[in-house]
């Protein structure tokens, strides 16, 4: 298999006409079983011909470009998943993509996933099971559409961007030993072409807004310190009978008010 074919897919589009395929996309015309044609407006064979093919656009992972991790078909009426957007108009005549239902894909940035879809093929009427390593989505036009995931290198990250600088700093990224005392030694005995700057143009060059600004420790939390020889007392837990014992009342003066009124 070429290894463009292994690329993620970072563009979808459909087309009427077949032969207005955008440049770099590749044209799903047959079907992957049968060959036969993968027309996605599939009407009678009376009337004009409408035709509608997909088309998809591969490439190697980059930073800051996006690639295809999902694929779904739903019906027109049904809401939009979220992360979802919809494939609606053809790329070349601007007209409805698909009828009777919604072909919706979702795109993730590459640095974001380790996996993407890198081939969408069609199937004929009626097929039951994907081919291995394939998913199957589900029924569009009398096709069955079934996707690849395949895993995606690492774009070119920062750490290989910051290897490349090395090479043209005149110091290395990743100094040894001998080199750090190398650079003290130069530094103790300072660079010739310059004149050593006195205190006070140091002290100017390190004033901030919040040089005059004292810094204390807030006097509540001070406080908080007297805490440390406060005593918890001890709480001698009750029984039943305790309470009832501590906290009886008979209530004999209310009685004899009552029977003196």
């Amino acid at each position: 298999m070429d290894e463009s074919q292994e690329y993620p897919i970072t563009g979808v589009v459909v087309v009427a006409d077949p032969a207005k395929c955008p440049p770099g996309y590749s044209i799903i015309d047959k079907t992957f079983d049968r060959r036969e044609e993968a027309d996605l407006w599939r009407e009678g064979l009376f009337g004009r011909r409408v035709t509608r093919f997909l088309c998809v656009e591969r490439s190697s992972p980059q930073l800051g470009k996006d690639v295809l991790v999902d694929v779904v078909i739903i019906q027109e009426k049904d809401p939009v998943p979220a992360g979802f957007t919809v494939v609606d108009c053809t790329n070349d005549t601007r007209e409805k993509a698909v009828k009777r239902k919604l072909l919706c894909i979702r795109w993730m940035s590459c640095a974001l996933t380790n996996d993407a879809i890198s081939e969408i093929i069609f199937l004929s009427k009626g097929a039951k099971r994907p081919p291995n390593l394939y998913s199957l989505v589900g029924e569009l036009s009398n096709l069955v559409l079934c996707y690849r995931m395949t895993p995606i290198k690492a774009p070119q990250s920062t750490t290989s961007k910051m290897a490349n600088l090395n090479i043209n700093l005149p110091y290395s990224m990743n100094p040894t030993q001998e080199s750090i005392q190398q650079q003290g030694t130069y530094a103790r005995q300072g660079r010739p072409d310059q004149p050593e700057r006195s205190m006070s143009s140091l002290l100017l060059l390190s004033v901030t807004p919040l040089s005059e600004v004292p810094w204390q420790i807030n006097p509540k939390i001070s406080a908080m310190n007297n805490l440390r020889n406060f005593k918890i007392p001890e709480i001698r837990c009750k029984t039943m009978l305790d309470i009832e014992r501590e906290y009886d009342y008979a209530f004999n003066v209310e009685k004899e008010t009552k029977k003196a009124s």
